[in-house]
């Protein structure tokens, strides 16, 4: 019986230690780290039948997410310099997205390479408390893919470069 009674104690005490939350810092770091790099969108969702935006457009867009806070939006042709905060430490992890001194207050979950993030239509409008889109206030849902490094045309220019022969000495 007490052997029992022993057991399950340290049972429950490791439970207990492995579903300990990650410490604020820890858990900041890992985001801020794990969130560097190009993302592309995949969808975005409205909450409506009808996407507004055509889906050829929503594949062109992107977001780069560069260290110290600073973010690059792609759309296209065009692109826009920002800014961007995260707290991975709230109950709902937050972000906001600052641009042309306008901030956007959104949540985000970040799953290895995909992130998601859901925001408002409009700058300065309430945070959304659920990763759902909502017609009514214009909260809209982004589901981005990590663009891999080692692949698209960034590397095509480097392998022809490798294929050129060397220039000969005299």
């Amino acid at each position: 019986m007490r052997h029992a009674i022993g057991m399950t104690v340290l049972f429950l005490t490791s439970l207990a230690i492995t579903a300990a939350p990650v410490p604020k810092e820890k858990a900041m770091i890992k985001d801020e780290e794990a969130i560097l790099g190009t993302w592309a969108f995949e969808k975005i969702d409205h909450g409506v039948a009808a996407n507004p935006l055509p889906e050829e457009r929503v594949k062109r867009m992107k977001l780069m997410f560069k260290k110290e806070g600073k973010l690059a939006q792609y759309r296209g042709d065009s692109s826009k310099e920002g800014e961007y905060k995260l707290d991975p430490s709230a109950k709902v992890k937050t972000i906001d997205l600052i641009s042309n001194g306008r901030t956007t207050l959104g949540i985000y979950e970040l799953d290895g390479d995909t992130l998601k993030i859901c925001i408002p239509g409009t700058p300065m409008a309430p945070r959304p408390t659920e990763m759902k889109p909502d017609p009514t206030n214009s909260v809209s849902v982004a589901t981005l893919k990590r663009v891999k490094e080692d692949s698209g045309e960034a590397k095509k220019p480097e392998a022809k470069e490798a294929a050129k022969p060397a220039p000969e000495k005299k």
